[in-house]
């Protein structure tokens, strides 16, 4: 029938994927630290789900957890929503035009950026997703001739994306650095892929 909206009737999202990282790892522990949140998060959005639905979705053991009949019937088709929906993301996910993203590196942080890139993918050969050039200056950003710069210190970075990172221990003695990129460019997968190849989150 065309004109009719359709409005899907869904628990809370954080709910659902909480569940479905509780589900998998039958630990709260570790579906937490997969989401970056406590414990206590992850045990708080279930029991909300639970209350939602009118059923339990886990028996809380001593020594951990097991899914009940209603949690191992809902498992595999939320896990495969999430696997979708992730595909999805990912199919229309920005992309460079030359499939590398080009990154200044501060001189400060590395002395040969080429032999860096190596150690940090601990490979003979560099990833092809990044070119390192060494320079943190920002004109080349700004300019375009870059797409991303690694340099020491906080910032400020008016109109940029800037992230805080725990450099890889290739880097060291330094410890920290920024992160710096064009905000249009910080969800694409050549970005994601170099921020973790560089270090974690500061």
């Amino acid at each position: 029938m065309d004109g009719i909206l359709v409005s899907y009737r869904l628990p809370p999202l954080n709910g659902l994927r909480a569940f479905e990282a509780a589900g998998r790892h039958l630990s709260f522990k570790l579906a937490a630290q997969e989401l970056s949140v406590t414990p206590g998060a992850v045990s708080q959005q279930i029991k909300h789900l639970e209350q939602i639905l009118g059923v339990p979705l886990f028996q809380r053991m001593p020594r951990g957890l097991t899914l009940t009949g209603h949690g191992e019937a809902m498992l595999p088709t939320i896990s495969d929503a999430f696997e979708r929906m992730s595909a999805a993301a990912d199919a229309v996910a920005r992309t460079l035009p030359t499939k590398a993203l080009r990154l200044g590196v501060s001189p400060n942080l590395t002395d040969d950026p080429h032999g860096l890139l190596a150690k940090l993918a601990n490979t003979e050969q560099s990833p092809d997703y990044v070119l390192i050039t060494s320079t943190d200056d920002v004109a080349n950003l700004l300019s375009g001739a870059l797409d991303a710069i690694l340099r020491p210190g906080p910032g400020p970075y008016p109109g940029m994306h800037a992230e805080v990172l725990n450099l890889h221990q290739a880097f060291s003695p330094h410890a920290q650095a920024s992160l710096v990129v064009w905000p249009g460019l910080a969800k694409c997968r050549e970005f994601l892929k170099t921020r973790s190849l560089l270090g974690s989150p500061g």
